[in-house]
């Protein structure tokens, strides 16, 4: 019987799930090396939790269930809130926290291409401080941790939600209308600012609007609150960091209601995956609030699949670096040398089946292993063994007694 797999979800299988793991670990180090450190959270939480914040009408989008003792549960859709939820109930902690969190969160929404139902969030935060070094901090962390993946081509764009907010304010727009008009905004990039402006027309009437459209096409409104802000930000992140392409998008609103302050996003600005947003994040400083909690909160995400589509489109290596060692007439050599290998950390796969030396080159290249170490008795009567890079062709041979530093200095 053949069971097909869930709407919504895929399986990864051989080089595409090490190439993934690959990229979960680089940007697990890039947070460390920013001393952030982890919070591992449940799968699921009570429905409630996610509920209280968002409302009712956020089950809709949920994977929501009952428990055999009719509990109404829900698989996170995000990391944010379960965090918030360990932060604000752990009254040891010593603020300011950073703190990052990596794993599969679920969402119940229509699947199209770089959308599925069951994906990886790669989040940090710092919690506890309202400083704005620490919104220079998260966006520094997220451009390293991007640039050890081998992606170069993306623009960082940076707003403030003060300052719509501000300008709404000073319009007069009715409060409950505001976040209407803030969603059609950040919509500006697809639609265009004439939409745009014909939209909110709609909802706050012509002279307003036209106001809206001013602040849009780069009218300088310096009185307006988060201005300052920004340009601290940009200023800061070149001074401190040396991040270049950082811009003020004054359409930039980010979805999520709860942002308060900075927000920004890295938009990959190359190929057919031109405009796609690679991570993004804001302040939210408010929000503790709704657990009965008081501290100022910045972080970010990595959309770990959309990163791993631009990769797959734009950076194509065929080849990653690994080793399979093969033996042509004696493979109690060959296993004593891979597992040498293997204890100095080098990930190393042995063909056991006894094969012709053809078949086994066919098998590595299979698997895209980049090397294959070729052990035979011929070399061996020297002490040597063969190693042929499979991506350039070239041989090379190699001391047996030296095997594992010859090994590394290939990286």
């Amino acid at each position: 019987m053949i069971i097909e797999k869930v709407k919504g979800v895929r399986d990864f299988i051989g080089v595409k799930a090490v190439l993934r793991q690959q990229a979960l670990e680089t940007i697990r180090k890039s947070y460390e090396l920013f001393g952030f450190e982890p919070i591992e959270t449940p799968s699921f939480e009570y429905l409630s939790l996610f509920t209280n914040k968002s409302g009712p009408e956020i089950e809709s989008q949920l994977y929501s269930f009952e428990d055999k003792k009719g509990e109404k549960l829900a698989l996170r859709p995000e990391h944010t809130i379960s965090k918030l939820r360990v932060v604000s109930g752990n009254k040891s902690l010593v603020f300011p926290l950073r703190a990052y969190s990596i794993g599969n969160v679920w969402r119940y929404e229509d699947t199209k291409k770089g959308r599925w139902r069951e994906f990886i969030q790669a989040d940090i935060d710092v919690f506890g401080s309202s400083n704005l070094v620490y919104d220079s901090e998260v966006i520094a962390c997220i451009d390293f941790a991007l640039k050890k993946l081998g992606i170069k081509n993306y623009k960082i764009n940076v707003s403030n939600r003060k300052i719509l907010t501000s300008l709404m304010e000073n319009l007069q727009v009715e409060a409950e209308k505001i976040v209407q008009v803030l969603r059609e905004i950040d919509k500006m990039n697809k639609v265009g600012v004439e939409e745009i402006t014909k939209r909110i027309s709609d909802l706050i009437g012509k002279e307003k609007a036209e106001k809206v459209k001013d602040y849009l096409n780069g009218k300088e409104v310096a009185e307006l609150d988060g201005i300052k802000e920004v340009d601290y930000l940009m200023a800061d992140l070149k001074k401190a960091y040396g991040i270049e392409g950082v811009y003020f998008d004054r359409s930039l609103v980010r979805g999520q209601d709860y942002y308060d302050g900075s927000i920004f996003e890295f938009e990959f600005t190359e190929g057919e995956l031109k405009g796609v947003v690679l991570a993004g994040g804001g302040r939210y400083n408010k929000i503790s609030k709704n657990f009965d909690a008081d501290f100022a909160i910045v972080g970010g995400a990595i959309g770990f699949d959309v990163i791993m589509e631009v990769l797959t489109a734009n950076y194509k290596n065929e080849f990653y670096n690994s080793f399979c060692v093969l033996s042509v007439d004696n493979m109690d050599k060959a296993r004593e040398i891979a597992a040498d290998l293997r204890k100095a950390g080098i990930t190393t796969d042995v063909l056991l089946d006894e094969v012709s030396l053809s078949k086994g080159l066919d098998y590595c290249n299979s698997k895209k292993i980049k090397y294959a170490i070729i052990v035979g008795n011929r070399d061996l009567q020297e002490n040597l063994v063969t190693v042929r890079d499979l991506e350039s062709k070239r041989e090379m041979k190699f001391n047996v007694s030296s095997i594992v530093d010859e090994v590394k200095n290939l990286f």
